[in-house]
This record gives C-alpha cells, structure tokens and sequence, in this order.
C-alpha cells in the first residue's frame, strides 16, 4: 500500500561520486551500478532506532533502502535524522539479525536452537500459553514491550488472554516523571523550547538522548545571543558544551538545588503570585517545606556556592514567564526522583509560565481542540487495541496497594519481577512474554533476574537479535524491522494534534514477521481472535481512522498528517484570539480577560487543580506531598558515584551491534578525573573494577578533565553477554549488574546513581 514517488529520471544521474562512497554502510554507493538503473522511489514512515520515532522517508533502489533522512512533510524535522535513524538500513541488512524462528535445543541460555518453521513456533507458544493459563492461571504469565504501538498490542493481547501483569519500560526510565507530573497537573506537559530565553537544564542531554525536534529546538536556542542556557550536571556533557554556564553539581543532588531557589523566591516574594492564588493549591504547605532550604543549606550538599543560587534565581524570575525549568527525560535517578521531579514542576509553576509562550504546556490533542473549537476540526481515531481491565491482583500491587500504589497499573515495577519469580509470591509466575524488551541488559542487577528467568517454564521473546535475554528463551521470534512493517496511526500533539503512521519500506526479508501480525495469529490459534474488529493491517487502519479514506491517503503519500489549527497557549491572549477568530464558536469558553483559563481549573488532579500539594500521597507516603529535601544520598557510603547516560549514537540496549553504529561507538570506558585516576595510580586505557556490594566488574579508563573528581560515568548498553552478538560480545562494561533492585520511593523508578569503590586491576 506504500506511496511511493517515481523518479525514473535518475538513470540520468551522474555517476562519478558512487566510488566515493562505496565503503558507507546504505549509502547509494554502496549498491555500485545496479541502483543507478531501475526504479526508483521515496517512502515515509516512521523511524523506530529509538523511541523519539521521528518522522523519516526513505530512497528505495530496486527494493533496497539506499538513504534515510527526515520527512520534510514534518516542519519540525526537515531532513534532519540522527546517526541512528541513518543506521536503520545497516540494521536492515545486517547478516547477524535473526530470519527464522528459533526453538531452544538445550538447557536454559547454553545457546543450543534448532530452526522452526513459523508455524511450529506459533503452535509451540499457544500451546505452552494455554497449558500455563490451565494450570496456573492466566495471571501466571507476564507480559513487557517498550512502550508505543507495541506495547499497546501486547497489552492488549495480554487482556485477552487474562492476565494483569503488563510491564513498560517506564520504571526503568520516565516513570518518575510521568508520577510527578499525573499529581502535580493530571497529566504531562511539554516544553517550549523554542520561544523560551532562559533555560535550567539538569543533565538533559538532548544533544546524546536525541528527540530530532526537540534537539532541533535546543540547538537553536543554545546558538541565539539573547538567550542563555545554564547547565547542571556532575559531567562536562555535549549539552553543558552549548551552555552560556556548566555547574558541574554533585551527583543526586538536583533536588537541594531547586529546593534552595524555591526558598529564594518565596522568600523575596518574587513568584507569580496571581497565578499561584488562581490556578493552584497547597501552596502555603510548599511556603513550610522550604524555609530551611537555604542557598547557604544547598551549597554543601550541591558543591555549587550559594551565590551562585541567588544569582541564577534573580536571572529567572527576570526572565519569566519565558522560562523553563526543564525536568529532563531521566535525569539523576536517584531515590529522590520523585521529589526532584516535583520540585522542579513548582518551581515552573512559581515562574507562571505554565500555558505561555516560551514557558510549559498541555498537549493539545485532537479531542482538546474539538471541544474547545465546539466543532469536529481535527479527525478523531477508534483505538484498535481494547483493553478490558483484569479483575486480578498484579504481582508487584502496581496501582493497588502498598509501596507501588502510586504506581501505573499499567506500567508496572520492572525491579519487583525477580524476587516474585523466585519467591513465587504473592502467586506463582511461570511464563514471560518479551517483546522488543533486553531486561538483561537494560534493568538493575540482571544476575538476579537471569536467576529468576531460569525459574520460569515458558519463555517467548520477539527481537531482531538473539539478545542477552533471547539466549534465556524457549522461543524466539525473528520480528521484521520497522523498514520491512506496516503499522497503525500514531497520535503525537503539542501546541496543535498531528498524525504520524508508519508505512513499509521495503519487503520482509527471509521470513521475518511483524508484532502486529504474529499477535493476530496468536489470537486466532488460541480462540480469542474475536477480541479484536480488524483482522489484518488495513482493516486495522481502515478500524482506527473510521474509514476516513482521506486522512488514510495523507498518511500514506506523506507519512503524517497535520491541521491548519493556530498555535493554541491557553493563558496567552494573542494565541486565544486568533483561535477564536478562526473558530468563533470558542469564543463562549474566555474569560473577561480574554483568555481560556477555565482549562487550567478542569485538570485531572482530584481538586481539578494544579496541586502543589498532594494530601492522598501525603496520608500514604509522610513527607512527600510536598517536595522536601529526604532520600538524596547516592554514595551509600562508597568512595564514588556510578553515574550513565545515553550515547549520541545508540539507543539504551538496542543498538550496539548494528553494524554502522557499532563502527562509531564499540566500547564505554569509563570516565574519570584526571585526579581520581592518579589517586588510582590509573592511566588512559588501563583496566581496572568497580565494586560495590552487588558486583565487582571489570572496567577500561576513560581520563577527562569532564567529570567531577568524585563521579563516574559509563554510556549504557554495552557489556553483553551473548556470543550472538559477535560485534558486542565481551565488550565494554554492563552498569546494570553494579545496581540493586531497589527502587525510588513511591514511583518506583529504577535507581541508576550508584555508589562504587575503584579496585586497581
């Protein structure tokens, strides 16, 4: 069904520049004389190298991928795509990526496999589901994907099989942002980068965890004169390199920082005290909680002098409300991650930036601006994916009870899996469905949870390569890569709804199969096929867009799909007015002021406002209502602290052996100051351990001036075990296996600021 724009002039190319650029991985060289010959075409879709799913198109020779950029249909993408959406075609083509369908041939992860047809897999995995739901319950089997369209199918498909127990990445990501934000506003905000002229930034690396958008907008913000970026961060990151300041701030210490502006603010009675009196409540509760908070308190505990605080805190408040306090993406991860999260949102609230230009905003989507236009402007979807609630207890009490009530039931703790697989309790967990999802690589202390995987009777992981947790599985599915699928319509809004769908580039190689397909066959085999109104993708895309041909047609030729909507700021006159303009109708929602502010007294907190404090999480959680300086410590009592992040170039646990992206980044030494290593007696390349009360493993040295004395720092992803992935194997070090499996009060988040002693090899 792929649009697809002839080019059939491109026999007149010239042909001189092809021997340049034989040796790039898909590049047009690559291919030598045959793609200067025959058709020749342009696709959009959707990328999916790493979750930021940008918009891309793609050049396809001959039925093969030949360049990848940005979907220029996409305003906010141009052509820009990063080093990783530009390897998806490496991926595509790499010759260690499964093709067929794996059974296990010996015992749990000893590597033995026999190949199977798709049939015999998909028979093996319905039988063995069914068997366990029999014996033990449907409850007894757990299910996990990354999150996005997958991981809504697989939640899906796991309701109608029965069981509760659904895992995101969530906790080992977001999750304490995604908590802070649902009690604080009801619901997430987004950033306005680009109409901003002061941004705080805590280790927000968009520069390495790259959103092409948002990296696009922080790139032009950090190159602008008139504005000014102020980065803190225990390490000298790519981001702290565009700022107009670097505070290299102690590691999980972020939290006594804001607190200590917060204390400035209130106490020289520099905040916006018109919005906080009508939009919010709890603020006198936020007034107790920080009036000891003082920059001279924060100065130990932060390692950043308490001029600094008042300074930074004047140049704010001066510049609010284009101001952003930016709460990052996963930032410290530290016990505290809740609370810092929180702080950092009222210090946005104490700045009244909130639904203004250059400060914070809701999403407006579809059904928002609907309503507010009080007409049908922008299509709505049926969702393709139902979900009826299981009236089961999950395993981890998620969303139910206990210290993960606070939890979303339908994320889940990742950390809480390996002891309920050990322990069996509260009930017994004997199966796992894995989807896109390497826990061996990406959740803390993986020993343990290799462990707990060895306990299990039926393991099913889907991916692209035999990963560290496919060796633990008993079936292995070979699944397509997003260049070879077809999917459903992604909703994405910001300051207006837009749709994004994810269209085939090329055909499946060999026998590989998308999520979306072996679900549905899965279904039909074991007799809830029903469960679902579409029976293949363009049902399901017909289902979704409510047979609006003309919105399916757009996706299509163009990959997404956006609306002649304004620009809409609830609290920003200028914006409401020429909403009104254009759809009069909504004129009956403003105030005497001119403005949309019933919107900011209707959100999904309990008392429909913004909640600076929370007395539900109050009565459970004392001391956490309101953000308070508690759980700040990361050493735990260790000479140093482990910190990691993304790299610029591959994806948590995703990437590392593709081919192209393996050649620019293939190992993660260790950064250290240059006094920590001599105290060491370390040099540039020497090996050396970390070690704390988990582990002790083997580590190279990175030496720069970069890093704190006292912080560590490792890019994620690397360290793996399986000798499937020939490039990876053996390299590099796996941060995971030093973290224990607590998690971050309340949200549950994985910890990944560890404490650690250097141990010369």
């Amino acid at each position: 069904m792929a649009y697809f724009q002839a080019r059939r002039d491109f026999l007149k190319v010239v042909t001189t520049g092809a021997s340049a650029t034989v040796l790039i991985p898909g590049s047009l060289g690559a291919l030598g004389n045959v793609a200067l010959k025959g058709e020749d075409k342009f696709i959009r879709s959707i990328c999916e190298m790493c979750s930021s799913r940008c918009p891309m198109e793609a050049r396809v020779i001959n039925g093969k991928t030949v360049l990848l950029q940005g979907n220029a249909f996409a305003k906010e993408m141009g052509t820009s795509l990063c080093a990783r959406g530009v390897a998806g075609a490496s991926q595509l083509y790499d010759t260690q990526r499964l093709v067929v369908p794996l059974i296990r041939a010996g015992k749990r992860g000893e590597n033995k496999w026999r190949e199977a047809s798709w049939d015999e897999a998909l028979s093996l995995i319905s039988t063995k589901l069914s068997a366990l739901k029999e014996r033990y319950g449907a409850r007894s089997v757990l299910f996990s994907a990354k999150t996005g369209e997958q991981y809504d199918l697989l939640r899906s498909f796991a309701s109608a099989f029965g069981s509760p127990n659904v895992f995101s990445h969530w906790s080992s990501c977001p999750i304490a942002i995604e908590s802070a934000f649902e009690h604080t506003f009801g619901e997430k905000l987004h950033r306005d980068f680009e109409n901003a002229t002061y941004i705080l930034n805590f280790g927000h690396n968009l520069f390495e965890g790259l959103d092409i958008p948002l990296t696009k907008a922080m790139a032009h913000f950090s190159a602008n004169p008139s504005k000014k970026l102020v980065v803190l961060d225990p390490r000298f990151s790519v981001i702290a390199s565009k700022a107009n300041e670097w505070h290299p701030i102690k590691a999980g210490s972020d939290l006594a920082f804001v607190l200590a502006l917060l204390h400035v603010w209130i106490r020289d009675g520099k905040y916006d005290k018109k919005f906080i009196e009508q939009y919010t409540i709890g603020f006198d509760k936020l007034v107790d909680s920080v009036k000891e908070t003082t920059p001279q308190w924060q100065q130990s505990l932060t390692g950043i002098d308490a001029k600094v605080v008042e300074r930074i805190a004047a140049e704010i408040y001066e510049a609010a409300p284009r101001c952003i306090i930016d709460w990052g993406h996963k930032a410290t991860t530290t016990k505290a991650e809740y609370q810092r999260t929180r702080a950092i949102l009222m210090a946005n609230i104490l700045m009244g930036n909130v639904e203004k230009e250059g400060g914070i905003y809701f999403a407006k989507t579809a059904e928002r601006i609907n309503t507010l236009a009080k007409e049908m402007i922008v299509p709505e979807l049926n969702d393709p994916y139902p979900r009826p609630r299981i009236h089961e207890p999950r395993m981890d009490g998620a969303g139910e009870g206990g210290k993960h009530r606070f939890v979303s039931r339908s994320h889940g703790v990742l950390t809480a899996i390996p002891e309920a697989i050990l322990s069996q309790t509260p009930y017994e967990i004997k199966g796992w469905f894995l989807t896109r999802h390497n826990p061996l690589i990406t959740v803390a202390h993986p020993q343990k949870m290799k462990e707990a995987m060895d306990q299990l009777e039926f393991i099913v992981v889907n991916d692209i390569y035999l990963s560290d947790t496919a060796m633990m599985a008993d079936v292995v599915l070979p699944e397509s890569t997003y260049l070879e699928r077809d999917e459903g319509i992604s909703k994405s809004a910001f300051k207006t709804p837009s749709y994004a769908m994810r269209n085939r580039i090329v055909e499946p190689m060999h026998q590989n199969r998308s999520l979306i397909e072996i679900i549905r066959d899965l279904a039909e085999r074991m007799g809830f096929g029903s469960h679902y109104a579409w029976k293949n993708i363009p049902e399901l895309r017909a289902y979704q867009a409510k047979g609006n041909a003309e919105l399916l047609q757009t996706l299509l030729m163009r990959g997404v799909a956006s609306f002649d909507v304004p620009p809409l700021l609830a609290l920003q006159s200028s914006s409401v007015e020429s909403f009104c303009e254009r759809y009069p109708k909504s004129s009956g929602w403003r105030d005497s002021q001119g403005l949309f502010s019933h919107f900011l007294n209707h959100l999904k907190t309990p008392s429909g406002k913004i909640e600076m404090y929370c007395d539900e999480v109050e009565r459970a959680f004392s001391g956490y209502g309101v953000p308070r300086a508690v759980d700040m410590d990361v050493t735990q009592g260790f000479a140093y602290v482990l910190t990691s992040g993304k790299s610029a170039v591959h994806t948590n646990g995703h990437t590392q052996n593709v081919p192209y992206l393996h050649m620019l980044l293939s190992d993660n030494p260790i950064w250290m100051n240059p006094l920590t290593a001599k105290a060491h007696g370390l040099k540039q390349g020497d090996t050396f351990y970390l070690q704390n009360d988990i582990s002790k493993e083997k580590a190279t040295v990175f030496i720069t001036e970069g890093i704190r004395p006292d912080t560590l720092f490792a890019y994620m992803g690397f360290g793996r075990d399986t000798p499937q992935l020939k490039r990876t194997h053996g390299k590099g070090t796996n941060a995971s296996k030093l973290l224990s499996l607590e998690s971050a009060t309340l949200c549950g988040a994985m910890i990944t600021n560890v404490g650690v002693n250097i141990i010369k090899a």
